[in-house]
């Protein structure tokens, strides 16, 4: 990402303008990929700000916001409690894109609950959910993440048909089994 070349002048002015536009969402998102840690309170602000609104308005509404804070603030000092925002997402939101994206955003994430919560989330009924939650449990043990083999774990996962789909799981925790969580 173009935000992790840059310079240490352009850095510091890239923080700064992107405090100021806070709490936009491309904000949150560019402070989280410069790890930027004295963004960190003003997060953290706007993370209580939305767990208050999920408590007030509960199925109305959408952990979009959450999600990139968590995710921010993940990558700028992990915390459970940013961790257990996203897996509360993935395992509890309505919307299949909601999920997806919290299954992205625990790439970077190398915790037990998080491994448990993606390990779920390849049997979710959204092929793209599964997708994401099979990258994230693959990164996360320090296994290549990708790949253009379209028989390749990764896929297979994602099929509707059963037995494809089980043997891209079975595949997926044959290969993480036994491993230990890899650096982010």
């Amino acid at each position: 990402m173009a935000l992790a070349q840059l310079n240490a002048q352009e850095r510091a002015e890239a923080e700064d303008m992107l405090l100021r536009h806070l709490p936009d969402s491309r904000g949150v998102i560019g402070l989280g990929v410069l790890r930027t840690r004295r963004a960190e309170p003003e997060l953290a602000r706007l993370f209580e700000s939305e767990l208050r609104q999920q408590r007030e308005f509960g199925r109305d509404w959408s952990p979009s916001s959450l999600i990139y804070l968590a995710q921010a603030l993940w990558r700028i000092r992990p915390d459970p409690r940013w961790s257990a925002a996203l897996v509360a997402v993935l395992v509890s939101a309505d919307e299949a894109v909601q999920r997806g994206s919290a299954a992205h955003a625990l790439y970077d994430v190398r915790d037990a609950t998080a491994v448990r919560a993606l390990t779920a989330a390849l049997d979710d009924p959204e092929p793209l959910v599964r997708y994401h939650a099979a990258r994230a449990l693959l990164a996360g043990h320090g296994l290549p993440a990708d790949s253009d083999d379209r028989e390749h774990m990764l896929y297979r996962v994602m099929s509707n048909d059963a037995a494809r789909h089980e043997g891209g799981k079975r595949d997926i925790l044959t290969a993480i089994a036994g491993r230990p969580m890899a650096a982010p």
